[in-house]
């Protein structure tokens, strides 16, 4: 949205950006390439400052131009079709959206001159395009190519997705620029020039060049509401014809061809047209035309008398509907507003569909649910079919508890029409949703009855499903045996019937469950899984097997397969944008990392996956897992926030694979506050030992040899026997036997340096000086502590004290925690961003910042800031 097109006003007070989107852009020209964020309130000259940045390189620049634009639902890609359309470049927007991710890319990287690629008011973006912007942002340090993407922050706050969209980008890829309002110096002035008092205007204003710009527009007393009384007493004064061609446009979200325009303003386009562009009310590009800003449209659209404002949308829907181009999304947009009910119903059906082929699942989602609000008037066969396509549309997009609700819906009806096949897809459907929403009896009991149903009429493909669902149920809750033999029905029948794609889910269950059990066949099975869902482009399949590779290798402390397979996955899933894999596999990372001492790096990634929202929580399970238990062995003070969260989800998903980590947790954390001697540990040692001793037993008793060494290694470090130990692999065997020197060469070999420092800290005084120097390197402070104790207590003389308790991470006594929250208040994010960023309560950030400002004795957040960068200290800030 053009937001001001006077440049005296508008690019006051903005050299500083100008001279830095200069420097990026040399960067860009040399292949290498920048996104740079423009972040400000409504009205505070992003397009002002990007047509000029672009005008002043025109000529060494190939441009592209495209925004997003605030339909109700909305347009998927349309960025894309802006830059289609005035490029000519060829799109393939209706197929896999990854292609025309790649065409695009093709276009910025080819040329003799580099790219300028501009992308407006992104807070308006469908999931496609966001999906384009990271997409890209994960390539353009490659490319001859600045982009340049707007959004008003005011629209966008911590859980939004384009907040998730520039948390993930690469460091270094993505830069946010923020642009302030003008001050009251430069209101001053400019008040002067048209003889107003600059005082009154700023307050009025607040520095928003656009509400200046209207404010002085109007002769006379500032008026007490800017953008509306401002917009109409300039409109007051235009003629009839221009009025009327005023009013037709504001009711186009973004822009509004003039073609369209005339059919609704018969005879009266050109000179009222040409009226409304001089006084400076809109402006004409070829045949669009639009608002000067969004606001303005707004104020216009609200004037008008809503029985003319519906009979206008009712005009647009009738001329789009005459168009072979006309875009299903607008459409619905317009008959929505003019209750068209019949239009809507079938536009937005059909956008929805076109969004879902698409990819853009929120998108979709909204059309669907647009369709459903007018169900009465549906067709009983179309409404479930639309149920169904909004539950799979909202459950991919992470609504799992809406989803579940419209697929009973569907279920419901599909039973009442004695449609068997229909209703054992829909119930198996909802055994997936309701295991992602962490609801296993209600995932049992859809799976069972699916099996049922069908089970009533000739075996198909919605059987064979229906059996691989339940095998992946009893593999996912540890109960391999069943696992085994579901997914062989399953595989037998889809094998019959030539279903790849159930074959690919049938063959991962299978493997998964017997390489759980140590069984030698199944990783064949799982790697014949990836290659054909490879081969068939079967990315959530590909991932999938990804996954269980992963783990597999995982849980049987095999570290460099397992990494091997995280790379494969992750590069696979960022290749496809395929974000909740991407982030779950890398969080098995996270686990491997913080195992093999790199607890920095561990952290790091665990934060940005943490901070993430995803499609349904466990995606975030194993990168919770880290930072709890990093936080507890660093000694941190925020535990209970990722701690509560995988309790949460353990006990939701009631899987062995789950619970075992919430009683290491709880062990763990009782045995770092526990003392010397044994007698001493605290009550929640005795929580500790009855959650162990569940999942041990549970472990045990379905051949879950991993969570057998686990559990038994936190019982033994509790003082509880230890029985079966025979079985143990090394070196879980010989630290649960008391050998602790056998122990610790174990855990050495397999490179986990704080287990080898709680092997030694059961040995003699040399080996607890070494198991010192390791918990002190890693920065394991309460374990550390512990150990001190536990030395002192021996009679051991001249403990070394080690490292203070609080690092000092600089000058002014900040902890690393508080570097990285004053690094956050920097940037201006609330406490409330800041607890989402770091993954910790709003009530620990402002602590933090609270004790930031009494370090710097600064009275308010803003002095801090200014007192840090004086100190020099945020040049040196840890991510």
């Amino acid at each position: 949205m053009d937001e001001g097109r006077d440049a005296a006003i508008d690019l006051l007070e903005r050299d500083e950006q100008l001279r830095r989107l200069e420097n990026v852009f040399a960067l860009a020209r040399e292949g290498r390439g920048r996104i740079i964020a423009i972040a400000a309130e409504a009205g505070a000259g992003k397009t002002a400052l990007t047509e000029r940045f672009v005008a002043d390189h025109a000529q060494v620049a190939r441009v592209y131009w495209g925004a997003c634009e605030n339909l109700s639902t909305p347009e998927v890609l349309l960025p894309l079709r802006d830059i289609a359309r005035a490029s000519g470049e060829s799109f393939e927007l209706g197929a896999d959206h990854i292609r025309s991710f790649e065409s695009l890319l093709r276009l910025l990287s080819n040329g003799g001159k580099p790219s300028l690629l501009i992308i407006e008011d992104v807070h308006w973006a469908d999931t496609a395009t966001l999906d384009l912007i990271r997409f890209l942002a994960r390539r353009i340090a490659r490319v001859r190519a600045l982009i340049l993407i707007t959004y008003r922050d005011e629209e966008v706050d911590a859980r939004s997705p384009v907040r998730n969209l520039l948390g993930d980008a690469p460091a270094g890829n993505v830069e946010r620029m923020t642009l302030a309002p003008l001050s009251l110096a430069a209101v001053t002035s400019l008040a002067a020039e048209h003889g107003r008092g600059g005082e009154e205007l700023f307050t009025l204003t607040a520095g928003n060049a656009f509400l200046v710009t209207e404010a002085l527009a109007v002769d006379g007393d500032v008026p007490t509401d800017a953008v509306r009384d401002s917009t109409l007493a300039r409109a007051s004064r235009l003629s009839s014809s221009a009025r009327l061609v005023l009013d037709a446009v504001s009711i186009f979200p973004r822009r509004a061809e003039t073609a369209v325009v005339a059919d609704l303003v018969k005879g009266v386009i050109d000179a009222g047209l040409d009226e409304c562009v001089e006084k400076g009310m809109l402006s004409l590009e070829g045949g669009v035309v639009h608002f000067r800003h969004e606001l303005a449209r707004r104020a216009l659209e609200a004037a008008i008398a809503p029985a003319r404002r519906r009979a206008l949308h009712q005009k647009v829907v009738d001329v789009l509907k005459r168009r072979c181009d006309a875009r299903a999304s607008e459409i619905a947009h317009h008959a929505e507003h003019a209750a068209d009910v019949a239009a809507l119903l079938k536009f937005a059906h059909r956008a929805g569909e076109e969004a879902a082929q698409a990819g853009a699942s929120r998108e979709a989602a909204a059309h669907f649910a647009a369709v459903l609000r007018h169900r009465d008037a549906l067709d009983p066969k179309l409404l479930v079919e639309v149920l169904e396509q909004h539950a799979e549309q909202v459950y991919l997009m992470g609504g799992g508890d809406i989803a579940m609700v419209s697929m009973r819906e569907a279920a419901d009806l599909r039973r009442r029409a004695n449609d068997t096949l229909r209703l054992g897809r829909d119930l198996t459907r909802l055994t997936r949703f309701a295991w992602m929403c962490g609801r296993r009896p209600e995932a049992e009991r859809f799976v069972e009855e699916a099996i049922a149903v069908l089970q009533t009429a000739p075996p198909g493909p919605e059987l064979a499903w229906a059996y691989s669902h339940q095998s992946q149920l009893d593999m996912l809750a540890s109960r391999m045996g069943s696992a085994i033999t579901w997914g062989e029905r399953a595989l037998k029948l889809a094998t019959q019937l030539q279903q790849k794609e159930i074959i690919i889910h049938a063959l991962g269950n299978i493997g998964s469950a017997r390489v759980d059990d140590r069984g030698s066949a199944g990783f064949a099975e799982m790697e014949q899984s990836f290659e054909l869902a490879v081969a068939g482009k079967y990315h959530d399949h590909v991932e999938r097997a990804s996954c269980n590779l992963t783990c597999s290798h995982y849980w049987r402390r095999d570290y460099r397969a397992a990494l091997d397979y995280i790379d494969r996955g992750v590069s696979y899933a960022a290749a496809l944008e395929l974000t909740h894999w991407e982030g779950y596999l890398r969080g098995w990372r996270t686990m491997i990392r913080l195992d093999q001492g790199d607890w920095v790096g561990a952290e790091e990634e665990a934060l940005e996956i943490c901070r993430r929202t995803y499609a349904a929580d466990v995606y975030r399970f194993p990168a919770l897992v880290t930072l709890a238990r990093l936080r507890m062995r660093r000694g941190d003070q925020d535990v209970d926030t990722p701690l509560d969260a995988v309790r949460r989800i353990a006990t939701a998903m009631a899987e062995l694979q789950r619970s075992v980590y919430v009683a290491m947790l709880v062990a763990e954390g009782a045995w770092l506050a526990s003392g010397m001697p044994a007698e001493s540990v605290p009550p929640a040692a005795d929580e500790a030992r009855s959650l162990l001793r569940e999942v041990h037993t549970q472990a045990i008793e379905r051949d879950s040899h991993w969570g057998v060494e686990d559990s038994a290694l936190w019982l033994y470090m509790l003082d509880e026997p230890v029985s079966g130990t025979a079985g143990f692999a090394t070196p879980f065997r010989e630290h649960c036997e008391g050998r602790w020197q056998e122990a610790a060469a174990g855990w050495r070999e397999l490179g986990r340096p704080y287990e080898e420092a709680l092997a030694l800290s059961g040995g003699d005084d040399a080996a607890q000086r070494e198991a010192l120097e390791i918990f002190d390197r890693l920065g394991a402070l309460p374990a550390a502590a512990r150990l001190r104790r536990q030395m002192r207590a021996g009679g051991a003389r001249a403990v070394p004290r080690g490292p203070h308790a609080v690092t000092r991470a600089n000058s002014a006594g900040l902890t690393r925690r508080q570097v990285q929250v004053l690094v956050l208040v920097d940037e201006g994010l609330s406490n409330t961003e800041i607890a989402a960023r770091l993954f910790i309560s709003a009530k620990t950030a402002e602590h933090h910042v609270a004790a930031i400002m009494a370090r710097l004795d600064a009275p308010t957040r803003q002095k801090a800031v200014v007192e840090a960068r004086q100190r020099g200290l945020l040049g040196n800030a840890p991510k």
